[in-house]
């Protein structure tokens, strides 16, 4: 399916859920964008944080509008925050950004610049984490344990990335970006 017309397809159907005040429409859109996870084959981490993903929220909203409002509101707020949740996995699961990018491009006329520094993100995000990888494997060489909310793992990846911006820019300017 195109990207875009997926996209087009997930933005229309969270808009008419938006204004719908109907928990059997909410389920009925948990029930499709299911099936079409099922088919899409993902990995089964992806479905079990598809599963729990949405737990939190959907208490918190149940014990609010359970408490100070209706039952019924509380219902359709709950499966109002599953089907935003697996229309976003409908969409972020199955498709394929830098399609998506070009498509914008190609048919869509989107700033080639534009398309080129998300193009860029896109590609910086991988490279991020295996820097914070390669920068706890030396911390554990020198006997030091880098927790996930570590100061001295945030600098460094702070530093690293502050030289791929640069050689970004660098990249985009020789293109003539």
């Amino acid at each position: 399916m195109n990207p875009v017309v997926k996209f087009l397809l997930i933005l229309v159907v969270s808009l008419e859920m938006t204004f719908v005040l109907n928990y059997q429409v909410n389920l009925l859109i948990i029930v499709t964008t299911g099936l079409y996870l099922l088919f899409s084959r993902l990995s089964w981490q992806r479905y079990l944080l598809l599963v729990m993903m949405p737990i939190l929220p959907a208490l918190g909203a149940w014990t609010s509008f359970s408490i100070y409002g209706t039952r019924d509101m509380a219902i359709i707020m709950v499966t109002r925050i599953i089907a935003y949740i697996f229309l976003g996995a409908a969409f972020s699961y199955t498709t394929d950004m830098i399609l998506l990018l070009d498509t914008l491009e190609q048919r869509f006329h989107l700033s080639t610049t534009f398309v080129y520094g998300l193009r860029g993100a896109l590609t910086f995000v991988p490279r991020v984490r295996q820097e914070i990888k390669i920068i706890r494997t030396a911390a554990l060489m020198r006997g030091e344990s880098l927790s996930f909310y570590s100061p001295q793992l945030f600098f460094k990846a702070i530093l690293v990335s502050l030289r791929w911006s640069t050689r970004l820019a660098e990249a985009m300017a020789s293109h003539g970006f």
